[in-house]
């Protein structure tokens, strides 16, 4: 019962993964509509509510990094300017621990996957794309890559939320 639970979870993601993959494609250039994924550390928001602007530079030494102090508190709505400098795909995700312990599951699972939805982004090589995203509920933060291999060799970084 376990194994057939644990296929038909794994179609359902798969399933939901690609039904909100062309739909978060087809928004248009420019106005991003995310699905609306809540988070346990926030969640999406639109581009106008964003009261803060930060620049992140991925590379293939598996870092990131933030051009401006992370200085976040909750309810914050932080614009992330992400690009990718190295010759691979990256993702930029945000989550908590055990959120990004799934989801690097699910990437095991279907590496080539890519993501445009409420919490995750994937960046090809020398591309620059933006994810606006509010901060609410845990104070731990973690950004990260989850394709595979990458969070293993380093590519995530934590933050806590400043203030209360």
């Amino acid at each position: 019962m376990d194994n057939y639970l644990s296929r038909f979870l794994s179609s359902a993601l798969l399933f939901i993964a690609l039904l909100s993959s062309p739909l978060a494609l087809a928004s248009g250039s420019g106005h991003h509509h995310h699905q609306k994924t809540a988070s346990a550390v926030g969640q999406p928001a639109e581009q106008t509510q964003a009261t803060k602007t930060i620049h992140v530079t991925m590379t293939d030494n598996m870092k990131f990094y933030f051009q401006e102090a992370l200085n976040i508190a909750p309810g914050y709505t932080v614009l992330f300017i992400v690009k990718n400098d190295g010759k691979i795909p990256h993702e930029f995700s945000i989550g908590n621990q055990h959120e990004h312990k799934e989801h690097q599951k699910m990437m095991r699972k279907m590496p080539n996957m890519r993501h445009e939805d409420g919490n995750t982004i994937t960046v090809d090589p020398g591309k620059t794309k933006e994810i606006v995203w509010q901060f609410n509920g845990e104070k731990e933060v973690i950004f990260a890559c989850n394709i595979p291999g990458h969070y293993e060799a380093g590519m995530h970084h934590r933050m806590t939320l400043i203030g209360k």
